[in-house]
């Protein structure tokens, strides 16, 4: 039987690297992104132990049908990667739009914890895990880095309570 990962935002950097890993690794991965090209050529590059899937994090209310869509085989979770995440301009926030800072707080929080709150159920049947990457941003401020640091930090004390929360269940 195959372990399945569940990786968010695949189509660039330690997403894309971590599925190619995992894969390499005997792996099954889930992998999401917004990048329909950038999908299609790491599916093609990887094979069968990968799925591409089309998933913007802001868009919570598409998550529940996206993962009953899921093939079967892909179905039983073991491992969440919630990589996807993006910073705003690098504005001081006096000076920003709010247009970009919602979209990273859409992005970094609200999706991150709607997708956890999906999967857990799955996880929890297979006492699985879940990853969460932060940033040391979340502990070292910059300028212009207010709300992409306001984020990370989020991640890390969500990450913290999820532990807590999850505590007697094998995850």
């Amino acid at each position: 039987m195959n372990k399945t990962a569940f990786i968010t935002g695949v189509t660039a950097g330690i997403g894309d690297a971590s599925a190619r890993k995992f894969v390499s690794q005997g792996w099954q991965v889930v992998g999401t992104g917004r990048r329909r090209d950038r999908l299609d050529a790491l599916a093609s590059e990887l094979g069968d132990f990968f799925h591409p899937v089309m998933l913007d994090m802001r868009c919570p209310d598409d998550f529940e049908p996206v993962l009953a869509a899921l093939p079967e085989r892909y179905r039983s979770v073991d491992l969440l990667l919630n990589n996807a995440g993006l910073a705003p301009p690098t504005t001081d926030f006096q000076n920003s739009e709010q247009e970009p800072l919602d979209v990273a707080i859409d992005t970094n929080v609200s999706g991150l914890v709607a997708l956890t709150r999906g999967l857990l159920p799955r996880i929890i049947e297979r006492k699985g895990t879940i990853i969460n990457l932060s940033s040391v941003a979340g502990s070292y401020p910059y300028r212009g880095g207010a709300v992409y640091a306001g984020t990370k930090a989020f991640v890390r004390q969500f990450s913290l309570g999820l532990r807590c929360d999850l505590h007697g269940t094998g995850v």
